[in-house]
């Protein structure tokens, strides 16, 4: 037998001596036929039995408003990412309707062509719009630093300073959120 062995059973053989010696020193309990013609009292049984059912109720409450503010958290966030989803091919896609604007513009001379262009960048803002992308209207609005982007600044009479003269790109929004701001130019 190894030494860490003997000194294991060393201390088991001392700790129940200690037991037993505990045990003996202890007064005797009274057994429960000794106590059936003994009234028991009840202090605050029923109060005590009343106040755990009020604190386990009280838990289970406000576990379940936990838990519905938890639903109530994750259904907006689900919300939120499909709203959202597709805001990266969204912004990709902004680029080819520039190109289409850009299409439009050159084709002037050739009626066909400008129709074909035309249908297509039609079919691709429907698209867009259906999923939440919309156009930041410029024309006649006063410049908003949170929608728009000023890139030029001119004097012109007649008109207040902080409106808008004239948009150089067109800005975007997905649903409620911005995706790209209107660069315009503004009176000053």
């Amino acid at each position: 037998m190894t030494e860490k062995e003997q000194n294991r059973e060393e201390i088991q053989e001392e700790s129940a001596e200690a037991e037993k010696a505990e045990a003996a020193d202890k007064p005797e309990e009274a057994s429960p036929d000794e106590t059936l013609g003994a009234e028991i009292p009840e202090e605050n049984g029923e109060e005590n039995l009343q106040a755990a059912l009020d604190e386990a109720n009280d838990k289970y409450m406000r576990l379940a408003a936990e838990y519905q503010n938890y639903r109530r958290r994750t259904d907006a966030e689900k919300t939120s990412i499909a709203q959202y989803a597709n805001e990266r091919i969204a912004k990709e896609l902004l680029n080819v309707v520039d190109n289409f604007e850009r299409a439009l513009a050159a084709a002037e001379g050739d009626e066909s062509v400008k129709s074909g262009v035309e249908l297509i960048y039609k079919q691709l803002m429907g698209v867009l719009s259906n999923f939440g992308v919309s156009v930041i209207e410029t024309e006649g609005k006063e410049f908003d630093p949170n929608f728009h982007n000023a890139v030029l600044s001119e004097e012109a009479e007649g008109v207040e300073p902080g409106q808008i003269l004239m948009e150089l790109q067109k800005g975007y929004m997905l649903n409620d959120r911005l995706l790209r701001p209107s660069m315009v130019k503004v009176s000053v």
